[in-house]
């Protein structure tokens, strides 16, 4: 991955303004026609709550300021700040985790307690930025540990550890798929550090342990399995949401219905303003919509990925990686599940899905690539 001290780029290779611009630019589209789509999907449900449609419009228009609110502060702050008190962000997010396990603390959904209930009705859910600092995190301490990265023991098995423990916590909310991500991020910043790739092998047996103990041994979990690739032996429990996704995308055809014109939003399609609101795109917009909406998508990855060719110090390049990871592997997994390719799961889509934790996790990924830009092009990234 070439994330060694020492790695020197042209000029000419170091990300300009120009690259932030863009990047900023994109995600603030993507925003924009979220609120778009997002009202769409949700006015019956606001009008059913508390006969306002627009509550849930309002509601993510205030998350989006405080979106941009926050890419703004992260990124008015050296990157060695957050390098040095990423290991104990990490610790305190792990106790906020700890303590959605104490009974009545948490709040609940569909059998999930992942959120605080903050003044005003706001939830918080502390596993969307434990993510983040589990990057930064490791971005820092995998740089200061790189000499001992060849052992085994203080290495790949040293890591495993921590990351064992706080997916564990993520897990026991429960959601699965955010302690996938935790562990999913780990081995590619390990990789991308140099760990030698024999010790990934034992991933193999941790990986077909998991899979027997915390999906085919879960009945809930092993019937989505199951029903996601099969849903008509099941079509109104585990299969349904799929299939009435395929309905919505199937019946938008190549136009779709046209912007606010959809019937599956109104109570067929299940979580239609959350993590199927990519089904909506496609519903009312066809699959043109939805081509542009993934297009964007692309553009946004690419437009990372080329500044992050671009970085030298060896710590952003490693958070860089995971940061462009934890994006891509969202963005194109919330993709597949919405079409049927993998299992459904509590997966938000980055910019467009309602809700304010992971949209506040985001500009905080964000402002740091924006810093991370600014220090490399100016030069403050040699400040060890």
């Amino acid at each position: 991955m070439g994330i060694r001290q020492g790695q020197k780029n042209s000029a000419s290779d170091i990300p300009g303004r120009h690259v932030g611009r863009e990047i900023f630019l994109i995600s603030s589209i993507l925003i924009a026609f979220g609120m778009v789509i997002l009202f769409s999907a949700s006015f019956l449900y606001s009008l059913d709550l508390n006969g306002n449609p627009f509550y849930f419009l309002k509601k993510q228009f205030c998350y989006g300021i405080v979106f941009f609110v926050v890419v703004f502060l992260t990124s008015c702050f050296p990157l060695k700040f957050y390098y040095r008190a990423s290991k104990w962000a990490v610790v305190f997010f792990m106790l906020l985790l700890g303590g959605l396990l104490i009974p009545g603390v948490g709040t609940c959904y569909n059998n999930a307690c992942r959120w605080y209930l903050l003044p005003g009705g706001v939830h918080f859910q502390p596993a969307e930025f434990a993510k983040v600092c589990w990057t930064v995190y490791l971005a820092s301490a995998l740089v200061r540990r790189q000499e001992k990265l060849a052992s085994f023991t203080d290495g790949l098995l040293f890591y495993t550890i921590w990351a064992s423990l706080l997916a564990g916590l993520i897990l026991l909310e429960p959601d699965f798929g955010g302690a996938l991500l935790i562990g999913f991020i780990m081995v590619v910043m390990l990789a991308g550090a140099g760990v030698p790739w024999r010790h990934f092998l034992v991933y193999l047996l941790i990986g077909a342990l998991v899979f027997y103990f915390f999906v085919y041994r879960v009945d809930y979990r092993w019937e989505r399995v199951i029903s996601t690739y099969n849903p008509w032996d099941n079509p109104r429990a585990q299969g349904y949401q799929i299939i009435q996704s395929w309905i919505a995308i199937g019946s938008g055809g190549i136009l779709g219905h046209g912007l606010g014109q959809g019937l599956e939003k109104l109570r067929f399609l299940p979580e239609p303003f959350t993590d199927f609101i990519l089904s909506v795109v496609g519903h009312e917009l066809g699959f043109i919509g939805m081509s542009f909406t993934m297009l964007f998508y692309l553009t946004f990855l690419l437009a990372l990925y080329e500044s992050w060719k671009g970085f030298r110090m060896p710590e952003n390049r490693l958070l860089g990686l995971g940061i462009l990871s934890l994006f891509a592997v969202q963005i194109l997994t919330n993709g597949a599940i919405v079409v049927g390719l993998f299992p459904t799961k509590g997966l938000p889509l980055p910019f467009l899905s309602y809700g304010g934790s992971h949209l506040v996790a985001a500009g905080v990924m964000l402002g740091l690539w924006l810093r991370m830009i600014r220090e490399e092009r100016i030069g403050e990234w040699e400040w060890k």
